[in-house]
């Protein structure tokens, strides 16, 4: 009687745990089919007036919050207000690169290629929000 109640309660958790962890790995599925569909498009600064432009992207379970400050028709800075990354902390780096690029066509960080996706359509939808 004992052990057929153990062997119960075992095969609950079990099954609580493979929907929990089948859960997670749906999640990470989708997020990254849909940053793969990401598509980066370019911004005319020109068209921008100066000012901090906030954008934000969710994809899964990566995310990000970023402020993008342009004067004079330049990018000079982009702060990151959130970044959900997983183990992509190292994409933060890509803000320096499209300052430096005055560009959002920039290569993705190796290593941290999802996330910096993420960070680059951050901004993307950061100045496309005017």
């Amino acid at each position: 009687m004992v052990k057929s109640m153990l062997r119960k309660i075992l095969l609950f958790f079990l099954v609580i745990l493979l929907l929990f962890g089948g859960g997670i790995i749906f999640s990470l599925w989708k997020g990254i089919r849909e940053i793969n569909d990401f598509v980066i498009n370019e911004v005319d600064l020109i068209e921008l007036t100066d000012g901090v432009y906030r954008g934000s992207t969710t994809a899964g379970p990566m995310n990000a919050t970023v402020e993008v400050t342009v004067k004079d028709a330049k990018i000079t800075k982009i702060d990151i207000v959130k970044h959900g990354n997983g183990r992509g902390e190292g994409a933060e780096a890509i803000v320096d690169m499209i300052i430096s690029a005055q560009s959002l066509q920039v290569d993705t960080i190796a290593g941290a290629t999802y996330s910096s996706k993420v960070i680059l359509k951050a901004v993307e939808r950061a100045l496309h929000a005017k």
